[in-house]
């Protein structure tokens, strides 16, 4: 019941976010064809992706608890939050699924860019293997949880308008602490993503990194069930 409950609320988003990766790889393929360095063209396509993950995050990431209406993000509790609230489970498992599912959508999604642009943009082909994208998508996977679960984090204690504030500051943070700051490799989730150990233009792949973001997003999922756990709504 809470995973088709958790579908009821994200599959417009679902649809809606499918539509826009399927218009704008038709766009790329239209786009006349140009010799471009194999390298600038991988870190673009890793600036798209990235900039992707961030809008995806903003619409699917969830508390599982604080429900918002599909398409409009409002202030205080939804009036679906207190039935919610009243189902015959705990808060961690509300959350563990919302969380679940919406992953899951996400990395669907983000498949889907990552192959349609492979197979439509011939700058994309060219420049990147199947087997370079496929390796960037299990890492994508990886990197951009911490992302996601920030996002899940803060939904659990902001308004729904908040936690899409608050994710894209978060996304913009990653961005230029990545650009600016001297960041160990293991950590530097933005490089890994659109930048120089991206397995794009590295050409491997940036395990330490990936085991960094993963335990992140460990670390602040159980951080977003303890809230839930204490929190009076």
């Amino acid at each position: 019941m809470l995973w088709h409950k958790a579908w009821l609320e994200t599959q417009f988003k679902v649809w809606l976010s499918l539509a826009t990766v399927v218009f704008f790889a038709m766009v790329l393929h239209s786009m006349p064809a140009k010799a471009a360095n194999p390298a600038a063209a991988a870190a673009a396509f890793g600036f798209a992706t990235f900039t992707l993950v961030v809008v995806i995050c903003v619409w699917l990431a969830g508390a599982g608890i604080n429900t918002q209406p599909a398409f409009q993000a409002v202030k205080g509790l939804h009036g679906s939050t207190l039935f919610t609230l009243s189902l015959p489970v705990s808060r961690a498992r509300l959350i563990a699924v919302r969380a679940a599912a919406g992953w899951l959508e996400m990395s669907c999604l983000v498949a889907v860019w990552c192959g349609a642009n492979w197979l439509a943009v011939p700058a994309v082909r060219t420049s990147v293997t199947a087997m370079q994208m496929f390796e960037y998508i299990i890492a994508l996977f990886a990197c951009t949880s911490t992302l996601y679960f920030l996002s899940v984090l803060l939904g659990v204690f902001l308004d729904d308008l908040w936690r899409m504030y608050g994710t894209m500051l978060a996304a913009i943070a990653f961005w230029l602490a990545s650009r600016s700051l001297p960041l160990p490799a293991s950590a530097d989730i933005g490089r890994a993503v659109a930048g120089g150990t991206s397995p794009l233009i590295a050409h491997t792949m940036p395990w330490a990194t990936m085991a960094f973001s993963v335990g992140l997003a460990v670390i602040l999922f159980f951080a977003a069930v303890k809230i839930a756990r204490t929190r009076e709504y």
